[in-house]
């Protein structure tokens, strides 16, 4: 098992789940990050069409202070931890996942105006 700490930027993609494990509240969230990679004629970024799946969980008092919601743009600081896991077809899979999160901020939200969110709130 390898981990690596790491502040990454993207989108909630499904409705958070709130739960309590042990005792303990907690609340897990996918996030995609879309690769961008810098066109060095123009200087301007352009999404690669990669996307790293992050399976976020928030632990505890982070977790009940945090509300996040599906199309959110959240940047997170994290220790991440690639696990193995068996997939339906009997084959393995690997897939990274939070270990411990540091922070959550709410970049981006979209409105039902349109007109967006606040930016930068920290949870």
């Amino acid at each position: 098992m390898s981990q690596v700490k790491a502040t990454f930027t993207g989108n909630v993609v499904a409705e958070p789940e709130a739960r309590n494990a042990g005792g303990s509240n907690l609340l897990e969230f996918p996030v995609y990050v879309n690769h961008e990679k810098k066109d060095k004629d123009t200087g301007e970024y352009a999404k690669t069409g990669d996307v790293t799946k992050i399976r976020v969980t928030l632990w505890r008092d982070l977790a009940d202070d945090t509300e996040v919601q599906k199309g959110d743009l959240v940047q997170i600081v994290a220790t991440l931890v690639e696990k193995e896991f068996d997939k339906k077809d009997g084959t393995k899979g690997r897939s990274l996942q939070t270990d411990y999160v540091e922070s959550v901020v709410l970049k981006y939200r979209k409105s039902e105006q349109d007109s967006g969110f606040e930016e930068n709130k920290p949870f």
